[in-house]
């Protein structure tokens, strides 16, 4: 039984890993930031100023609240609500939410 709430959580946090990969590699290549793997979180720096960055990762505890949180250097880390929304609903809202953070450089 223990064996098996490991198992689909390692399954989750891999689930989840892969889908921030595929938002942050897609921003990445229309951006001036650098795709970055840290942990089970992908984050873009920006290639200008490094200490400008975030990182798209599995949400943890709060995943009945949301999948992903994304984390920005110095100010905190954000679960981004799902809100019973489909897969391809909330990978677009989160794609939405990091470029719009990306575009407002006082929130980097």
């Amino acid at each position: 039984m223990i064996i098996e709430t490991v198992s689909a959580e390692q399954t989750w946090r891999l689930l989840w890993s892969h889908a921030a990969k595929q938002v942050i590699t897609y921003i990445s290549a229309a951006s001036g930031y650098s795709c970055e793997s840290i942990g089970y979180g992908w984050g873009l720096r920006s290639r200008s100023a490094p200490r400008r960055a975030l990182v798209l990762h599995p949400s943890s505890n709060t995943r009945g609240f949301g999948d992903l949180a994304l984390t920005v250097g110095g100010t905190g880390t954000g679960v981004i609500p799902r809100n019973d929304t489909s897969f391809a609903e909330y990978i677009k809202t989160v794609t939405d939410i990091v470029e719009d953070t990306l575009n407002h450089p006082t929130t980097l």
